[in-house]
């Protein structure tokens, strides 16, 4: 078994990406020739490349990686959220995510050993989102694809369980 504090790390990041996936996609949907698209679109691209690591991570602890009604709700309305909000809601964001990388390299820290390469995975997926998040406050948009997509080559192939 894995211990209570893992469970509960790894259990949160679940709906934490499954909330993220639900939001971004959300807003994404709603910003065509947009140039805040890069970002918003990039980070629901991210989300879902990370759906079926996540879905086998989950499975292999025997946990479940599907969303809770509460994470459906939360991520519908951010979603939602209009237009002239997105650069307050991701300058709101952006502190608690750099915080919140904390919290993955504990919970990263209390995994089983034999899941190292996809709990590093877990950790590098929230940096290059932090990274993204940097990009779009500074304005650098069209920095955030390529970044992104270096990410997406890194970890296209890679065997994240033995």
């Amino acid at each position: 078994m894995y211990s209570i504090e893992f469970r509960e790390g790894f259990d949160y990041e679940l709906q934490n990406r499954q909330f993220a996936l639900i939001s971004m996609s959300g807003v994404a949907r709603r910003l065509h020739g947009d140039p805040q698209l890069s970002f918003w679109g990039g980070y629901s691209e991210l989300e879902r490349f990370n759906v079926p690591r996540y879905e086998q991570a989950a499975q292999r602890w025997g946990m479940n990686a599907k969303p809770t009604g509460w994470t459906k709700t939360r991520g519908t309305l951010i979603g939602a959220t209009p237009k002239f909000m997105l650069r307050p809601l991701l300058k709101f964001a952006y502190p608690k995510t750099v915080k919140y990388l904390e919290d993955l390299r504990r919970v990263r820290g209390t995994g089983p050993k034999d899941g190292k390469a996809f709990l590093d995975y877990m950790v590098d997926q929230e940096v290059i989102q932090i990274e993204m998040m940097q990009l779009a406050l500074s304005g650098r948009f069209s920095d955030i694809t390529p970044k992104l997509e270096e990410f997406f080559r890194k970890y296209e192939n890679k065997e994240l369980f033995s």
